[in-house]
């Protein structure tokens, strides 16, 4: 009898609406850019998971800030392409706009990556990083460039941000017009993120992640020929990758297997995840877990989702089940009920190994 090593684990992520919700949490811009009260907010958020669900295991009893300032790529980079920055008390910092729907592709291509890496929301953030290291010294980082890594939104996804439904259009009329897109988004984030790096001495990056939220709008056929290459080319450019696509993605298993060096995918519900383990094997499967059907379903029903999920992805390395964009709506009985049957499953693998031991 073979016992597979996989590990399985859950990554949790409850919207800021769900702490304004329940404990009158305001975030907004205080929260972004003031460090000493986001880690207030922080040390608040964890004690409060703790209280609810430290039964099975979420939360600390001493919770701690994070070292490592986030947000999110797309927004980083339409900040400073004229985007309109907002910070609701109650949700996540985004930007507004397709600033570049009206733009040709001539224009694009003549846009220079320097000055969106000088763009005075880049000094925002290197001004803040710099409060960061008054309070954790060494460990104060940002988009945990420290680490090697660079995470950012793929240039397609990028893209369908700044131009809106206009994208479609040229990647249908105008591929090559598209790539060159896609390239000048590429060279941005380029420029922003090695700017960051020289100025707060963190190491060449070695490892990528490409969020392509946008990915499985596509047909197979157009994303393979249009966006595709940009995923590998940029890819080969580094020791390992990760992917995500957090739609249906069945119909592009096969292409995101031939992007270089991936390690580890993050798959959208509805997504066949027996497929996708087939179709990458070796890789790491981290599916999404629908937030939908957390906030509707039954405990019991969740219970068994999480038992199907983690069956599905059992011959992969690693599993991670990403319970993302929980809202406030979420019930607390559905998350608890998650995380006691990853922990049933857990015992059961050690009972299993224990057996084979024995035997």
């Amino acid at each position: 009898m073979t016992i597979s090593n996989k590990n399985i684990s859950i990554s949790l992520n409850f919207m800021p609406a769900f702490y304004h919700k329940h404990l009158g949490m305001k975030y907004g811009d205080t929260f972004y850019f003031d460090p000493r009260y986001r880690a207030e907010v922080e040390i608040s958020e964890g004690g409060f998971l703790y209280e609810i669900l430290g039964h099975v295991g979420v939360g600390s009893k001493n919770p701690a800030p994070s070292h490592n300032l986030f947000i999110q790529p797309i927004d980083l980079l339409k900040a400073t392409q004229g985007a309109d920055i907002v910070c609701p008390v109650d949700a996540t910092l985004e930007t507004r706009g397709h600033t570049w729907s009206e733009y040709t592709v001539d224009e694009i291509e003549r846009i220079d990556p320097r000055a969106a890496a000088n763009h005075p929301f880049i000094d925002t953030i290197l001004n803040q990083y710099r409060e960061m290291v008054k309070l954790y010294g060494d460990r104060a980082d940002i988009f945990g460039v420290k680490s090697g890594l660079m995470n950012i939104h793929a240039p397609y996804t990028t893209a369908h941000q700044l131009f809106g439904e206009e994208i479609f259009y040229l990647m249908s009329d105008d591929p090559n017009g598209a790539m060159v897109v896609f390239n000048k988004i590429w060279d941005i984030y380029q420029a922003i993120f090695n700017r960051i790096r020289a100025e707060i001495g963190a190491p060449p990056a070695n490892r990528i992640y490409l969020g392509d939220c946008s990915a499985s709008m596509l047909s197979a056929e157009q994303y393979r020929e249009v966006v595709l290459p940009a995923n590998q080319a940029i890819a080969a450019q580094f020791s390992n990758a990760g992917y995500h696509s957090c739609g249906p993605s069945t119909h592009l298993l096969n292409d995101f297997a031939t992007i270089p060096g991936i390690t580890s995918i993050e798959l959208g519900a509805g997504t066949d995840l027996a497929m996708a383990v087939n179709s990458l094997p070796g890789v790491n499967m981290y599916p999404l877990v629908d937030p939908l059907s957390m906030r509707n379903e039954s405990a019991d029903t969740i219970a068994e989702i999480t038992r199907n999920m983690a069956a599905e992805c059992t011959p992969a390395p690693s599993t991670m089940l990403c319970a993302w964009s929980l809202d406030s709506e979420t019930p607390i009985a559905n998350v608890a009920a998650m995380y006691a049957a990853v922990n049933e499953i857990k015992k059961k693998k050690v009972a299993s190994t224990t057996e084979v031991i024995l035997k």
